[in-house]
């Protein structure tokens, strides 16, 4: 989870993976209020995995109090991903209010990613 920064401050840490699926991911993506959730879906095996972590790494330290940036392993919490109708993977998933905005499936350009943030950020500051 990115922790609250300024154009000055430390740079956030790495999104947290789900321990237990924090209770079965449900509440994580209502814990943050209008703030936009985002869950990477992943496995440690998935080499296009690699790729996709680094964007969701970048963008945890770029958008610090803006989104919250999670990772599940999808081998450890089959169920979970199940629940999300998760397929293939890398997906990541960004949910405002509980609700989910985006689904983004594949190795993707990070500008990819950005709109879909972008698009959700400026949605909850209207």
């Amino acid at each position: 989870m990115a922790a609250a920064a300024a154009a000055t401050a430390c740079p956030a840490p790495p999104p947290r993976s789900l321990y237990r699926g924090v209770a079965l991911a449900a509440p994580v993506r209502r814990r943050a209020g209008d703030i936009p959730v985002l869950i990477e879906f992943w496995a440690s095996w998935c080499g296009p995995c690699r790729m996709v972590h680094r964007i969701v790494d970048e963008i945890a330290q770029e958008y610090a109090g803006r989104i919250k940036c999670y990772k599940l392993d999808t081998d450890d919490y089959p169920q979970i991903a199940t629940s999300y109708s998760i397929e293939r993977i890398p997906t990541v998933l960004l949910f405002k209010n509980g609700e989910k905005m985006h689904s983004i499936t594949g190795t993707l350009p990070k500008a990819v990613y950005v709109r879909a943030i972008e698009k959700s950020i400026s949605d909850s500051e209207q």
